[in-house]
């Protein structure tokens, strides 16, 4: 009675037609007590997929490999009892190390297709693929080997539990070594890209270190040119005075008045050239103050009257009836007031008008000076953040000066929180204005 039992337990699960994954681990579940749970799953464990539409070989197969291990990790069993389930689920796995496929399932060469789906479709090139077919006449194995890229090719008869594990083991390691090529692979693109963006910044370090190392180069020859010819004054003028002297005549007022001139610019331009150095070391220390706009406006103007009348230039400061009080450094704002009032003097021409004022606009204070000059280049606009151009090159630049100006006046507007707006004014000439956040009234 017992072994009938069994017999037919047996013929019985010869019988189950494989239609999914879920009835071949039934099946599986029925030889639980025989196989030990060789289909739990496994940490670490190699992924073997076997497609066959015959449950008998998925059983036998997972029989004959159950215990093994390859490399120092055990097996892990997936299913597919067709072409289509089989690609279902290597779609949705990325670890499957081994394919057990056979040949004629659905069709007469539905695991030839599957292999060309695996490899081009899929594009999955690291799983080794182990042919097993009953029916060695539907695709001989020269033709296969030669046509598909597959490891193995065997007949069902022939695959002895031993010739199984060989040909498994044999594929585990090939995927294994094949695992560690494309992840060094890997590595090897991504350290190249990270080269390459080392590289490019590294280009545009060594352009911008070129770049900012010709124009100080340029900078210090404008520096020492224009440094030249306020001294050569001096020193001239100064030869004629003592000549004069020597000789027993008195020495001219003109002569006095033009080295008290070159002093004055020489003197502007070293202030200038530590205004510079302090912008670019960021070293400036500001001693912010409440400060009256239309006071300071004022006293802008005043200051620069008798220079506007010796260049016969009005210089105009438009009242406000508001009272505006702003937090920024006295000291610096004066400066930068200063050198902008001193352009629009120095390129206006005779009998111009130069504006100096303020309004209140939109949540923001700006102080502008208008004038009716010639207008800044757009080389010197564009250059204004740059460190050490001036815009114009020393032996073409159409006027005097370091051209340091308006680089001081943009740097220190930004350290008290503003900045600096340039416009074109309609008719000819030039707007600077000094924009600052509204905050007080």
């Amino acid at each position: 009675m017992c072994a009938r039992a069994g017999a037919e337990s047996f013929g019985q699960r010869k019988r189950i037609i494989l239609s999914s994954g879920a009835e071949i681990k039934a099946d599986l579940a029925v030889l639980a007590d025989d196989t030990s749970g060789s289909d739990s799953a496994r940490p670490g464990a190699w992924q073997i997929l076997i497609v066959d539409d015959d449950p008998d070989v998925h059983v036998t197969t997972e029989f004959a490999l159950n215990g093994e291990t390859v490399l120092g990790k055990p097996m892990q069993f997936l299913h597919a009892n067709s072409a289509a389930a089989a690609r279902q689920i290597l779609t949705d796995a990325d670890d499957i190390a081994v394919i057990l496929l056979d040949v004629v399932m659905e069709t007469d060469d539905a695991g030839l297709q599957l292999v060309r789906v695996i490899r081009e479709a899929l594009n999955l090139s690291a799983p080794r693929i182990i042919l097993r077919t009953g029916h060695p006449g539907y695709a001989p194995e020269h033709d296969v080997i030669r046509n598909y890229d597959i490891d193995d090719y065997r007949t069902k008869s022939e695959l002895s539990r031993i010739r199984l594990f060989t040909s498994v083991a044999t594929a585990l390691r090939a995927y294994d070594r094949l695992r560690q090529l494309m992840d060094t692979n890997q590595r090897l693109e991504q350290l190249t890209r990270e080269l390459e963006v080392l590289n490019i910044d590294y280009l545009e370090q060594r352009e911008a270190a070129l770049s900012a190392a010709q124009a100080k180069s340029r900078f210090l020859s404008n520096v020492s040119h224009e440094l030249r010819t306020p001294l050569n004054a001096i020193v001239g003028f100064s030869e004629l005075s003592l000549r004069a002297l020597n000789d027993g005549r008195s020495v001219p007022a003109s002569y006095i008045e033009d080295i008290l001139e070159a002093g004055r610019r020489l003197a502007a331009m070293v202030d200038d050239i530590l205004d510079f150095s302090q912008v670019d070391s960021r070293r400036r220390q500001l001693v912010v103050e409440p400060i009256d706009v239309q006071e300071l406006v004022a006293y802008q103007s005043e200051l620069y009257q008798a220079d506007a009348g010796r260049l016969g230039i009005s210089l105009r400061c438009q009242l406000n009836q508001d009272k505006r009080i702003l937090e920024v450094d006295r000291a610096s704002l004066s400066k930068v007031l200063g050198h902008i009032v001193s352009n629009a003097l120095r390129y206006s021409p005779r009998h111009e008008t130069v504006e100096i004022g303020w309004t209140s606009r939109g949540g923001e204070l700006a102080i502008s000076v208008s004038d009716r000059g010639p207008g800044i280049p757009k080389s010197i606009k564009s250059h204004l953040a740059e460190p050490f151009s001036i815009g114009q090159d020393v032996l073409t630049k159409d006027a005097s000066g370091l051209g340091l100006g308006l680089t001081i006046c943009r740097h220190l507007t930004a350290i008290m929180g503003g900045i600096v707006e340039i416009a074109d004014r309609e008719g000819g000439g030039t707007i600077v204005s000094l924009v600052f956040p509204d905050r007080i009234g």
